[in-house]
C-alpha cells in the first residue's frame, strides 16, 4: 500500500514485501552502492492494473516503460491466477485482473526449498488470487513482470483497495495533485476532482421542473431524514398530487430517492 505519490515518487509499498529474486528491486537486501544512484522513478513502485502494463510505452528500446508519461520500472498488482507453468529454472504465472492477463515469471532458488520462489512446485493454486510486486520486462517483444515478491491475498478488500488505489495514481498523474486548503493546485473554481463528487449539477440541468421543484424541496426539508409523504409535498410546494408521483417516479429512476415509510413517503439518497 503506497503511502505518498507527491513529487513523481510514489513511494515504497507498506506491504510486507522482502526479497528481490529477479535482481533490481528496491526491497530489503536488494540494493547495492550502483542502484542507489538511479533515478527515483526506477526504484520507486507503482500500483497498476494489467491493462496498464499492456499499454504502457515503451520508453528506450527495451530498456524503460512509461506509463501516463512517468517512468516505471518496479510495478505492484493484483489477480488471479489463471494458469501455472513450472519449468527447470522459473514459474511462469498468468494472472488476471480483471483487465488483462500479464504473465509473470518467478525464478526458483533451490535455497528456499518450500518457500514462495524456491523449489520446484508453486506455492499458489489456480483462481487464487495473489499480489505481484516486482519489474516491468519485455524479451522478443512479449511482456511480462520479473517477480521479486508474489503473495497471496487472504482478504477481496485488497483486490478492491488496489483498484481504487491504482486508479488513484493514475488520476495523480493524468489530473494533477489533490488541493489542500488554499495551498493546493486546484483553484476554487472548480478544477476536477480525484474522487467522485455529487452529481448534483448535472443531474438538475436535465431534470424536468416538477423533479427539480420536489428535490429541492426535500433537500431543504427538516423532515427529510425520515422521508415526507407525498402529500404534504404536494401541499408545501403548491403542486397537485399526481405532479409529485411523476416527479417522484423521475426521482426514482435517476436514483436520487428513494422510499422510507411506504411507496408515498420519500427522503433523498444522500451522496448521489
Amino acid at each position: 500500500m503506497s503511502t505518498s505519490f507527491g513529487g513523481g515518487g510514489y513511494s515504497r509499498t507498506a506491504y510486507g514485501a522482502a526479497g528481490g529474486d529477479d535482481g533490481g528491486g528496491f526491497f530489503g537486501g536488494s540494493q547495492s552502492g550502483s542502484q542507489a544512484a538511479k533515478p527515483v522513478n526506477d526504484e520507486s513502485l507503482r500500483p497498476v492494473t494489467v491493462k496498464q502494463i499492456i499499454d504502457a510505452k515503451q520508453a528506450y528500446g527495451n530498456d524503460g516503460f512509461r506509463i501516463d508519461e512517468v517512468d516505471v520500472t518496479q510495478v505492484t498488482f493484483v489477480g488471479m491466477v489463471r494458469n501455472i507453468n513450472l519449468q527447470t529454472t522459473n514459474i511462469t504465472y498468468k494472472i488476471d485482473d480483471g483487465t488483462g492477463i500479464m504473465e509473470v515469471k518467478q525464478w526458483l532458488d533451490p535455497d528456499k526449498d518450500g518457500e514462495a520462489g524456491g523449489g520446484g512446485a508453486s506455492a499458489f493454486a489456480l483462481e487464487q488470487y495473489v499480489r505481484v510486486w516486482g519489474r516491468l520486462k519485455s524479451f522478443g517483444n512479449k511482456r511480462h513482470v520479473g517477480a521479486h515478491v508474489i503473495k497471496p491475498v487472504p482478504d477481496f478488500n485488497e483486490v478492491n483497495y488496489h483498484l481504487l488505489e491504482a486508479t488513484y495514481v493514475h488520476l495523480f498523474f493524468t489530473k494533477g495533485g489533490l488541493a489542500v486548503g488554499n495551498g493546493g493546485n486546484a483553484d476554487a473554481g472548480g478544477e476536477e476532482s480525484m474522487f467522485v463528487e455529487n452529481n448534483d449539477g448535472a443531474f438538475l440541468k436535465g431534470a424536468s421542473a416538477k423533479a427539480k421543484k420536489m428535490y429541492q424541496y426535500l433537500n431543504q426539508s427538516e423532515e427529510s431524514n425520515e422521508g415526507v409523504n407525498i402529500h404534504v409535498i404536494a401541499r408545501n410546494t403548491g403542486m397537485s398530487v399526481q405532479d409529485v408521483a411523476s416527479a417522484a417516479e423521475e426521482l426514482l429512476t435517476q436514483g436520487k430517492i428513494y422510499t422510507t415509510l411506504d411507496d408515498e413517503t420519500f427522503a433523498v439518497l444522500q451522496g448521489f
